[in-house]
């Protein structure tokens, strides 16, 4: 069985997701999360997304087999995006691909030009005091496991989990990746589902140049 985190469970999970995940980047939030407050969020009762849009396209996510978008988590506008993901059988209470069940965020914040993908080292020295248990800076997303905090956001999971941070079209892009206690999520296979997660966003969000109208009108933070 893949299901792990119930449906009533994920109810609210996204507000006390993406704030910690927005800050990771080392960006400068201020204003940029208030669409918490009126958000957008998917009818209840429906099936889950396998694939949203966001930003027009810039940022495409799309959940890895057997895993689906939480419909009542998702939030998307100009102020920042959010996607929850989850095993499509913890979505729907109904039996499809076993798949190790684990909690995947994506948190999207505005376009900016001159963004720089977050380094392993900028992501760890956030995260502190957590110790670092790995971290690396690959082709595409920069990624660390922490030793504490996952038990934090979600019951029954795990301490341990992956975050992440990447660079798409001028976004930058914060990943987590939870499991529960003791799960391989949480070890080895967390860094495994990152990398796939990574990978199919760089593929279905096609790079976009900016033009010189867009460059003059977005210059890069000083």
């Amino acid at each position: 069985m893949s299901t792990w985190i119930s449906r009533t469970s994920l109810k609210g999970l996204a507000l006390a997701l993406v704030l910690p995940l927005a800050a990771c980047m080392g960006e400068d939030t201020h204003g940029e999360l208030g669409f918490l407050s009126q958000p957008k969020v998917a009818n209840p009762g429906q099936p889950p997304f396998k694939k949203v849009s966001l930003f027009g396209g810039n940022v495409v996510v799309e959940g890895p087999a057997g895993y689906c978008i939480d419909r009542q988590s998702l939030r998307r506008g100009g102020a920042g995006g959010f996607v929850l993901i989850a095993s499509c059988e913890s979505l729907t209470a109904k039996s499809g691909t076993v798949v190790d069940p684990a909690v995947i965020t994506v948190s999207v914040l505005p376009r900016r030009i001159g963004a720089a993908q977050p380094s392993a080292a900028g992501l760890a020295a956030l995260a502190a005091p957590a110790k670092v248990l790995a971290q690396e800076d690959g082709d595409g997303i920069s990624l660390v496991q922490l030793s504490q905090g996952g038990n934090t956001v979600l019951a029954d999971g795990d301490p341990r989990y992956w975050r992440g941070g990447m660079l798409i079209n001028g976004h930058v892009v914060g990943l987590a990746v939870y499991g529960p206690e003791g799960s391989r999520i949480a070890g080895r296979d967390g860094r495994r589902l990152m990398i796939s997660m990574a990978e199919t966003l760089l593929t279905l969000s096609p790079l976009k140049d900016f033009t010189p109208v867009e460059v003059a009108q977005n210059p890069a933070p000083e």
